[in-house]
């Protein structure tokens, strides 16, 4: 009889007596700083942005014709445009893309798209301009190439990249080979002297019967292969455009009239539906971090009617598996982002750019493979100092809300007793009712399992605006309610934000001593309730029931130089890279505020 109710046991209950072990999730995610975009054009669409050897971004736009503006303080602020490609003879000058060459120049290209009524002496085209004195003047317009002079066989949407051996290539999509179908392809036109003069153009890739479109083309970090960005129409089973990648080694560089086919294996969808929905769209654009990580975005209806929002992943190395997927502008459900693009600043932050209510406005992610707390000891009081010394120089290290609109800053510290967290959530009269109320709630794994479900190491923190605290821990199915076990709480609540912060002693979740140097996992979860109902933004990929999906959070180690058992917050701040790597307070990124050191992202 025992051994045929511990059989029947082991049928029923498998998940309680067995810890599912899955793949720990791999891989960034992006987090969107977006409680304040910034107008770049106060008019115009279709922005492409980038970052100047000397520092100043750039941006160009379409609007009356082809403009561009420059920032000399990291996109907070934006000069007044300069009319660089006007239109003329009914012809206008649209959807740009801009490089700066190793040499200096900058170029702008552009594709005139003349106006009905039609007539053959304007053409549907690809032009460019250039500066050799860092956007202070322009040169005539330079040819390119060009197609048929109607809207059914004309050309589109041009796009640049410079490879090391200094030959300059331009993708576009191009129609008018095409003049009896529907068909597209991608072309490719080849500079060997800056841009000055241009070859013929080859096709580069083709799906027969479908419409490759809107090329981005990159070089990966290992700089031996090209990949291309496209728009296709043509996968089975899907009858939308999705991101889609083509991609050729760079020995082969297009050589001998190759090209990607519809069949061809180096055609691949882009984003991993295994983690993401399948929000079908085109317009993607696709760019690489100094890391060698990839980030691609793509406008999507997705969930949102006729509503086009700017989505964007996060990617390998290979350019490959893209997910984490993230909306960088908090829109609501009437406004969309159209034509957007994505660009790479600094030491790795990424900025989305879209087209909004006829304005090109921008916000700032933070791609992040983990999350760090450095050595300190904050006064948890509900109000932050900066002596309390967390990791980010205002305590913003995880920025949360373009997909809720509530927006959040959570950051983190810890010393030997206790692990320390910090949120400020911007809510008018939040509210601490049930049901449905405004809240935060933090996951912790306190020794990293890898599971599919809440391990009995596992605790849930579930925290409301005026401070009350309910803790839950994990049976190896389910959580369950425990005890606060000496876990701190203070709060600030006011008409329109409430901070909280908390202390968890490292015994409180079973460990004698602070993790340095293990595996601890964390979520969170920003919640917002009206008494009716309640909105929840997680991290991206980031399911509350599986540890295996929650970010790590790394222990910063003590400055070997000092005292390792002297708080920070006695010390002067330590400065750290993303990889938890302690940097020059000199190296690029690092910003002084209030003569303090603090690393931008």
């Amino acid at each position: 009889m025992k051994k045929t109710l511990v059989l029947l046991l082991l049928l029923l209950a498998p998940y309680a007596l067995f810890p599912a072990t899955i793949a720990r999730y791999s891989g960034m995610r992006i987090f969107w700083d977006s409680r304040s975009p910034v107008t770049i054009f106060d008019g115009g669409g279709y922005a492409r942005l980038i970052e100047l050897s000397d520092g100043r971004l750039m941006a160009c736009c379409e609007s009356g014709g082809i403009k561009v503006s420059t920032s000399v303080n990291q996109g907070r602020t934006w000069s007044a445009p300069t009319l660089i490609a006007p239109n003329s003879n009914n012809t206008p000058n649209c959807v740009p893309d801009l490089i700066q060459l190793s040499d200096g120049t900058i170029i702008v290209g552009y594709n005139p798209r003349p106006s009905t009524p039609y007539t053959e002496d304007r053409r549907f085209g690809i032009r460019l301009r250039r500066s050799t004195n860092g956007g202070k003047t322009w040169s005539d317009e330079i040819f390119v190439y060009d197609a048929d002079y109607t809207f059914e066989n004309g050309c589109w949407e041009p796009s640049f990249l410079e490879l090391p051996s200094g030959e300059l290539q331009l993708y576009f999509a191009d129609e008018s080979p095409y003049t009896t179908t529907s068909e597209q392809q991608i072309s490719l036109c080849r500079s060997f002297d800056g841009g000055l003069t241009w070859t013929e153009p080859q096709r580069v890739s083709y799906r027969s019967g479908s419409r490759d479109g809107m090329p981005v083309p990159v070089l990966l970090s290992d700089g031996k292969t090209i990949v291309v960005a496209i728009e296709d129409n043509g996968w089975s089973g899907i009858g939308d455009f999705v991101p889609t990648t083509v991609r050729i080694p760079l020995s082969n560089n297009w050589k001998n009239n190759n090209y990607i086919s519809g069949t061809s294996s180096q055609r691949n969808q882009s984003v991993n539906y295994n983690y993401c929905p399948m929000a079908k769209g085109g317009a993607p654009y696709l760019r690489i971090l100094p890391s060698g990580l990839s980030v691609l975005s793509h406008q999507s209806t997705y969930g949102e009617g006729d509503n086009m929002k700017m989505y964007v992943y996060a990617g390998n190395k290979q350019a490959k598996d893209f997910k984490a997927m993230s909306r960088p502008f908090y829109l609501g459900t009437t406004h969309g982002s159209w034509w957007n693009s994505v660009a790479v600043i600094d030491t790795g932050i990424v900025v989305a750019v879209g087209g909004i209510d006829g304005k090109v406005c921008m916000t700032k992610g933070y791609p992040m493979t983990q999350f760090h707390a450095p050595y300190a000891s904050p006064h948890v009081d509900g109000r932050f100092e900066a002596d309390d010394a967390y990791y980010h120089a205002s305590a913003h290290q995880v920025p949360m809300g373009s997909e809720t609109g509530t927006f959040s800053y959570t950051d983190f510290a810890y010393d030997l007793d206790s692990l320390y967290l910090i949120s400020l959530v911007y809510r008018r009269k939040a509210r601490s009712e049930e049901p449905f109320p405004d809240g935060i709630t933090f996951y912790m794994e306190s020794i990293g399992r890898n599971t599919d479900r809440p391990m009995n190491t596992a605790y849930r923190y579930r925290l409301l605006p005026d401070g009350t605290l309910s803790v839950d821990r994990g049976n190896g199915s389910t959580w369950v309610e425990t005890t606060a076990a000496d876990v701190h709480v203070a709060s600030n609540l006011t008409s329109t934000y409430y901070r909280i912060e908390m202390a968890i002693p490292w015994t409180s979740v079973g460990l004698t001593s602070a993790p340095i140097g293990q595996r601890v996992a964390v979520a969170i979860e920003i919640l917002t309730g009206d008494g009716t109902q309640q909105l929840v933004e997680s991290i991206a990929d980031a399911s509350p029931q599986k540890p295996a999906t929650w970010m790590p959070l790394v222990l910063v180690e003590p400055d070997p130089t000092g005292n390792p058992f002297v708080p920070m917050r006695k010390q002067e701040r330590i400065t750290y890279n993303l990889s938890g790597q302690q940097v020059s307070p000199y190296s690029r990124g690092i910003i002084i505020r209030d003569g303090k050191k603090s690393l931008m992202r």
